[in-house]
């Protein structure tokens, strides 16, 4: 019979299957939204706070010159660490800041920011923080 329904309709019976699977997914959408909506509710009954905003507010908000401090001093920190490796580097001969940069990477010396390769403006930012 199947073969039939294919030759006079030119549809296979797997079109049939597709629209009895789309009603099931349908219906099946419909039972998950109605447990969803029935368990909130349950919840919201039983005190639950629902959502994601708990009340929690800072007392200020970010504050950018405080952030800038600690940066600053960050990079004051990393600058006096690294003085006495670029002064030794310098006594060796290496004076210019891509001389500097090439040995200090070359030598596996941590940059301020952990990036591992070091540039001749990375020197001159280090440097000009130690005058």
């Amino acid at each position: 019979m199947a073969s039939r329904f294919v030759l006079r309709t030119g549809r296979a019976p797997a079109d049939l299957m597709m629209r009895i699977y789309a009603a099931m997914a349908q219906k099946e959408r419909e039972l998950i939204s109605a447990r969803t909506k029935s368990a909130l509710a349950a919840a919201k009954a039983g005190g639950t706070m629902l959502g994601g905003d708990r009340g929690y507010r800072p007392a200020q908000g970010p504050d950018a010159a405080a952030a800038a401090g600690a940066r600053r001093l960050e990079a004051e920190r990393a600058a006096h660490r690294l003085a006495l490796e670029i002064e030794a580097f310098r006594n060796q001969g290496f004076v210019s800041h891509a001389a500097l940069a090439r040995t200090l990477t070359e030598r596996s010396v941590p940059t301020p920011r952990a990036s591992g390769i070091w540039t001749h403006t990375t020197v001159a930012r280090v440097t000009d923080r130690l005058r």
